[in-house]
């Protein structure tokens, strides 16, 4: 049995998740407040022609409306096996592209130092945290951030501990309380910073792993953080 969640930022349109594995199962929410819209999709709903690509779910204050995804509205399995070329690669800006896949870099490095060849830290690799505020959940690295990789969204370490970066502006870092993360964490040493969102853009010359295609653009909004989830069954 596999499973897989994360995150990646809406892109607006058809977008390709190439996380390994042909889920039996997939939910898709949208993460922004404006926006309180997700997908749900399972194999037996192929056999359905009305929801051939999953159910869209909408909550109000007072209802729950349920629209029904057909043909090219929806989610479908992808078997991957494509060989990108820049054409098909389409972007590959961070945040940004067609084609997906995880990305577990650490990305507190500047990029002159960084194992990865990419950096988001201004002027030294980010080390430490000072708790500012236990009450407001913020404190402080010992370097700023560009911006590019880390923010919002951003998986953290510190301490052994996992938690998340959930606002940070590009170009600061340094100062009091300029993060604010899900939880207080003691001040203490950082292990690692990974980029906002789970996936990033596959380049020219890649294979594609095999996932889900989104075509969906209601959940799917350009620049709104979404969630996803997917696995399979016994």
């Amino acid at each position: 049995m596999e499973h897989i969640a994360g995150t990646f930022n809406g892109t607006g349109a058809g977008v390709y998740l190439c996380f390994g594995f042909v889920p039996d199962w997939v939910k898709i929410q949208n993460y922004e407040t404006s926006n309180d819209y997700m997908i749900e999709w399972n194999r037996n709903m192929h056999r359905s022609g009305e929801f051939v690509e999953g159910m869209q779910i909408h909550t109000g204050t007072t209802y729950r409306q349920i629209t029904a995804l057909t043909k090219g509205a929806g989610i479908l399995p992808y078997k991957g096996g494509v060989v990108l070329n820049a054409t098909t690669a389409g972007t590959t800006t961070y945040a940004e592209g067609v084609y997906l896949k995880p990305d577990t870099k650490d990305y507190r490095y500047i990029t002159a130092d960084s194992p990865h060849g990419v950096g988001d830290a201004v002027a030294n690799t980010i080390n430490s945290w000072t708790l500012g505020s236990a009450a407001n959940y913020t404190g402080n690295f010992n370097a700023d951030v560009t911006g590019t990789y880390i923010g919002e969204g951003s998986k953290i370490m510190i301490n052994g501990i996992t938690y998340y970066i959930v606002a940070l502006t590009a170009g600061q870092g340094i100062s009091a309380n300029e993060v604010t993360l899900s939880q207080p964490a003691p001040t203490g040493d950082i292990q690692s910073i990974g980029g906002m969102y789970d996936m990033a853009p596959m380049v020219s010359g890649e294979t594609t792993l095999a996932g889900i295609y989104i075509a969906n653009t209601t959940v799917n909004v350009n620049n709104a953080l979404i969630g996803f989830e997917a696995g399979t069954w016994k």
